[in-house]
């Protein structure tokens, strides 16, 4: 209830810009950014690792 009454009040484009702007700023804390760096790392290795193991296994 009490976001509704502040989108009512600063507006729906204002809430939702104030919103990016604050999730730029946490994305920019070194831990946060170590985080989601690693996070994306291993996502990758492991698209590649599945991606390989289809590509090997059509022909079978």
């Amino acid at each position: 209830m009490i976001i509704a009454l502040v989108v009512l009040g600063i507006g729906w484009t204002n809430f939702f810009s104030a919103i990016m702007k604050g999730a730029d700023k946490v994305k920019e804390i070194p831990v946060v950014r170590n985080i989601t760096d690693t996070a994306q790392i291993e996502i990758n290795k492991i698209l590649n690792n599945v991606s390989s193991n289809v590509v090997n296994n059509i022909g079978k």
